[in-house]
């Protein structure tokens, strides 16, 4: 659980060095699990003394227990991670809440990646500890929104995403949880979904203020959700459904291409194929090289057994993406209805060496040799 950042923190571990205490060392009973092994202790904590000019200190119980919380928040696979566990819950009983503590101090005061670290580290020690998750993943959101690295940027992202879903799993009643995810969501044009999780949210109980931006969010989104509901209802097959939620929405955006291509596509499947074909050539007034929808033109046009147009359609859709073997395997069927049965063959057995076990390509095929063992 949450690795993928690892390689964004990782640099750290610079800023830790180990120590060993000496078999001869004078320590507390309950502490001699430490001996024999490498001790983190945080390079700030080495050198400060020696800037102050001490030249003689000890190293305290207090720095080792920091160090540690530094390397496991750095590093949770680290090989002495479980006694350095044991060490911080016999050193202080509320360590939780010190690491706790410290952690929003640091982002308190915009040190989001070394907040980060205690959050990381106190989830590591508890994984199901909902102030370490919520602002764990708090700084995520912190650090991707100052990140200039798109990749960065992205996994710091799916990595708030990840730790706001395990809250609504284990703590299903933390409402911040569902409000952050909303956003989330609708910045990856989940919008159905933002809806849903908001609504969650103003159920579970949010201030005012935070209510009202939902609100307003969710009556901003409203056409977007309503075309997500419409294109899914076509997907589903739920094909008046989906043209009821997605018609209205046409006469709003005459330019919406990806909203018209699912109109096109409920229209074709209801057998409204010449709507559907008024539809899709309105789609390539706006992008004429739209690969998707010149294959529905040709589908559309080999319903109507005008399987020269489907051809003309076809050839031009493998203009623009030569390798699909799902548009070869198109063509290759009109090409047997046109009784070309060379052509078939050529382009069909391209299509099923790019896509070896597609079956509709291998019907094709069997029908083809079929059809010319009777020729």
């Amino acid at each position: 659980m949450f690795e993928r950042i690892d390689q964004y923190i990782k640099d750290g571990l610079d800023r830790v060095v180990f120590i060993e205490l000496k078999k001869d060392a004078h320590i507390d009973y309950k502490f001699e699990i430490l001996k024999g092994i490498p001790i983190p202790i945080n390079i700030t904590e080495l050198t400060k003394p020696i800037k102050e000019g001490k030249m003689d200190y000890d190293i305290s119980l207090a720095s080792m227990a920091r160090g540690m919380i530094t390397l496991i928040g750095l590093d949770n696979d680290f090989k002495y991670i479980d006694v350095y566990k044991e060490f911080l819950n016999i050193f202080d009983e509320k360590i939780l809440e010190y690491i706790a503590y410290e952690g929003v101090k640091l982002a308190e005061e915009k040190n989001f990646h070394d907040a980060l670290i205690y959050f990381k580290a106190l989830i590591t020690l508890d994984e199901d500890n909902l102030n370490g998750l919520y602002n764990y993943a708090r700084c995520c959101q912190d650090i991707a929104l100052l990140a200039e690295d798109k990749d960065k940027k992205k996994e710091f992202k799916r990595e708030a995403i990840e730790a706001l879903e395990i809250i609504t799993e284990k703590h299903s009643d933390f409402s911040l949880a569902y409000y952050h995810l909303g956003f989330h969501y609708a910045n990856q044009s989940l919008f159905k979904k933002a809806q849903i999780t908001w609504e969650k949210c103003i159920d579970l109980g949010i201030d005012e203020e935070k209510k009202k931006e939902i609100l307003f969010r969710i009556e901003e989104l409203r056409d977007q959700i309503q075309y997500e509901e419409g294109y899914t209802c076509i997907l589903n097959n739920q094909l008046d459904l989906g043209l009821k939620k997605l018609l209205p929405l046409a006469e709003k955006y005459s330019d919406w291409w990806n909203l018209l291509f699912f109109i096109g596509l409920g229209h074709r499947q209801l057998g409204n194929t010449k709507e559907a074909i008024k539809t899709f050539k309105k789609i390539l007034t706006i992008k004429p090289t739209q690969v998707d929808t010149l294959n529905e033109l040709g589908l559309c046009y080999a319903a109507l057994n005008d399987f020269q147009h489907a051809e003309k359609y076809f050839k031009k859709a493998l203009q623009f993406k030569k390798e699909d073997s799902e548009i070869l395997c198109n063509l290759g069927m009109v090409y047997m209805e046109m009784g070309k049965f060379d052509e078939s063959k050529e382009v069909l057995e391209k299509s099923i060496k790019i896509n070896p076990n597609d079956e509709i390509t291998m019907q094709c095929i069997k029908k083809l040799n079929q059809m010319q063992e009777h020729r």
